[in-house]
């Protein structure tokens, strides 16, 4: 009996989880902001094109809108640094690769929604993947909350 009880729990704790999940998606699936990702800028060109192409692809998958033109845009999302560092984790270990990139996020009237340092996990199977979830998660929040304050604000001053 013992035994069933944390199993039960676990159980429960899983299904709450998996019931929340659609109302995450939702939100970011109706916001009408318009988003255009620049050109990352990094010493490594390819790794950054390839990354800019991962975050759109991500960001769209998350219901994000993104536009082409930074003059249809509702926000801009930006990165420098990008790079890609190896070091080994312990001695007779593989060098472990990690990306890093200070990333920001402004609205059409250049006021900063987010920013941030952002690395890839340490342990990550996919060092851009890693980084791409993160960045998407972080813009689709502060989209989130640019979308919240918008519709609360007077039509005039949007």
């Amino acid at each position: 009996m013992r035994k069933i009880v944390p199993v039960l729990l676990l159980l429960a704790c899983g299904i709450f989880a998996v019931a929340m999940l659609p109302a995450q998606i939702a939100t970011h699936e109706t916001m009408d902001l318009k988003l255009y990702v620049s050109p990352l800028e990094g010493p490594d060109a390819e790794l950054a094109k390839s990354i800019r192409g991962k975050l759109i692809g991500n960001l769209e998958k998350h219901g994000i809108s993104i536009t082409e033109s930074k003059e249809n845009a509702d926000a801009i999302l930006s990165g420098s640094g990008l790079m890609q560092s190896s070091f080994a984790t312990s001695i007779g270990h593989r060098p472990t690769l990690r990306i890093h990139a200070s990333m920001r996020l402004v609205n059409k009237n250049g006021v900063a929604l987010w920013a941030e340092d952002v690395s890839s996990s340490r342990y990550a199977v996919s060092e851009s993947s890693s980084f791409v979830e993160k960045v998407t998660s972080k813009v689709a929040d502060a989209l989130a909350e640019e979308s919240k304050r918008r519709s609360s604000e007077p039509i005039a001053q949007r």
